[in-house]
């Protein structure tokens, strides 16, 4: 099954698999730029064929946030929209990645659809190098430098031999490289992984699993530990970047499947 497209509620999705068990996956804070907003089916085959497909056996809903998003928006707001979106079809297991796990750790304290919370490359928020990234690619995003943003971004959340050849592969497409929709949505998506509140952690209930990358130049281990902590949570630490996801897809579905799949 593959869908895509744009829901009631305004967030773009991309969908597919085979299960019938929601999964949701929360994009992270750079996902107004113009990777997976876009509802389209190149870029659903390329999530549930590349990224994701270790989780065809669920119901997989890759969601980003509606284009527009308010100056002042923060990780409960966002929240509390992705609330009204799983509503529709919910509960479900949630994947929030970076800013998308601070949006899952609200949805999961505010709400009751979140069966069970998977934070990847979030932890606690940024560290000190990590907070002084994200205000850079702000700054880049309210300036609308959006192809040195790309070339700080692919340079920065990678750990592996992908550091060595995709920021290569950006400079040669540059041109090529996606804008956003709405030009604030970056800026204040940054802003508001600046701003997470990480005391949410201590109001979720679900059962959670935090998931880091060891070489996460934005999120340091500690910072994921103590999420675990606070979560009551499981701890996974892959080698790997900020974009670990990616980086080591294989190792990240093997931490995060055993722990979806324990109460099916």
């Amino acid at each position: 099954m593959l869908e895509y497209g744009s829901g009631p509620t305004g967030h773009p999705y991309h969908r597919f698999g085979s299960g019938e068990e929601p999964l949701v996956i929360l994009t992270g804070v750079l996902d107004g730029i113009g990777w997976w907003n876009d509802p389209d089916l190149l870029t659903t085959l390329t999530l549930a064929g590349y990224y994701f497909r270790a989780y065809r056996e669920y119901d997989v809903r890759v969601m980003a946030r509606p284009p527009g998003l308010a100056p002042d928006v923060d990780a409960a707001e966002m929240a509390a929209g992705y609330a009204d979106a799983l509503a529709e079809f919910g509960p479900a297991n949630v994947i929030g990645i970076s800013l998308g796990g601070a949006i899952g750790a609200h949805l999961a304290a505010q709400t009751d659809l979140v069966r069970r919370l998977v934070l990847v490359s979030c932890g606690t928020g940024p560290g000190t190098y990590g907070r002084q990234t994200i205000q850079r690619w702000r700054d880049h995003a309210a300036a609308r430098r959006y192809r040195a943003l790309h070339m700080d971004y692919i340079r920065t959340v990678y750990a592996g031999t992908r550091r060595l050849f995709v920021p290569p592969m950006y400079r040669a497409g540059a041109r090529l490289l996606p804008e956003p929709e709405a030009p604030g949505d970056v800026e204040y998506s940054c802003e508001a992984m600046l701003g997470f509140d990480d005391s949410v952690l201590a109001a979720v209930s679900p059962p959670a699993l935090v998931v880091g990358g060891r070489q996460d130049p934005l999120v340091p281990l500690e910072r994921h530990r103590e999420a675990a902590r606070r979560l009551d949570g499981t701890l996974a630490l892959v080698s790997g970047g900020h974009a670990v996801y990616e980086e080591q897809r294989d190792a990240v579905a093997g931490a995060v499947l055993p722990f979806l799949d324990s109460e099916r």
